[in-house]
């Protein structure tokens, strides 16, 4: 892809960047392991980046929250998987809990709290499964799925969260055997975000950064989005409008017309679905 991946939204994502290096890919225990390995090779149903908005990165436009990246949302992002609303903020503020500014037991009291939260209901706690697997695999699980199963499973454990789940998740797509799972979200995450599948020479250096990193789709498809606009991938960045002007049903745009989209769209960082909307003003 480019030379840096995308920022994230959480400590999880921080965390992700500062292991994720170099993207040249643009261009250049048993038991566990058995049942993890047939789960994940068991059929699954795809959704796309736009299905209703399901990705983390979606999460603010979904759960109607204002982006503060602070402390009270912070840990709504642990726990959940998503942001807090401006009324889980306020509500907490009006305990004492400020959004920005929280002493270190009141982060600890408060991450308890919530954890009691989501293993108090149980739509709560298959929500956020579905939000794991959606995010790690960029995929919908059915609830029969031995996977999902799994994942349901460990999510009853009394201190069992969002992250957790979730870096539960990357340890298994290190796993020597499941080569295929990962090609599968590699090619999601390359149509996802440049609407195109990953040539030969990317899927092998995400195979290795997989292995190597723990990366998920989440952590590909955002590197995808950031590395199309980075300096130097302009023929990338052409070639991704023609697609999208393409499947938009429209005449392909001149180069010039092309260049108008790339100032004007500045820093934004969009999948591919977001760029076939974005080029309707054009």
């Amino acid at each position: 892809m480019g030379d840096d991946t995308a920022p994230g939204l959480s400590g999880l994502q921080r965390r992700c960047n500062a292991r994720l290096s170099t993207l040249p890919g643009m261009t250049t225990t048993s038991v566990r392991r058995a049942l993890l390995t047939l789960a994940l090779l068991a059929p699954l149903t795809a959704a796309p980046a736009h299905a209703d908005c399901f990705l983390i990165v979606c999460g603010i436009e979904t759960e109607g929250t204002l982006a503060t990246n602070r402390q009270v949302d912070a840990a709504y992002r642990e726990v959940f998987g998503r942001g807090s609303t401006l009324q889980e903020r306020s509500a907490w503020a009006q305990k004492g809990f400020r959004d920005d500014g929280l002493s270190g037991a009141q982060e600890t009291q408060l991450r308890a709290a919530l954890t009691a939260q989501l293993h108090g209901s149980s739509a709560q706690l298959a929500e956020v499964v579905t939000r794991v697997t959606q995010t790690s695999m960029g995929v919908r699980l059915s609830p029969n799925n031995p996977f999902f199963k799994l994942l349901t499973k460990l999510s009853q454990q009394p201190d069992s969260t969002f992250l957790s789940l979730v870096e539960f998740t990357r340890t298994y797509l290190q796993d020597a055997q499941v080569g295929s799972v990962r090609a599968a979200l590699i090619e999601r995450a390359y149509l996802d975000s440049l609407g195109r599948a990953p040539s030969g020479g990317d899927t092998a250096y995400w195979q290795a950064q997989i292995v190597k990193t723990g990366a998920n789709y989440t952590d590909i498809l955002e590197a995808g989005k950031e590395w199309v606009l980075s300096a130097g991938n302009e023929a990338e960045f052409a070639a991704m409008i023609r697609r999208a002007f393409k499947l938009s049903g429209r005449p392909q745009p001149t180069m010039d017309k092309i260049a108008q989209i790339r100032v004007k769209s500045g820093p934004v960082l969009r999948s591919f679905d977001g760029w076939k909307t974005y080029i309707q003003k054009f």
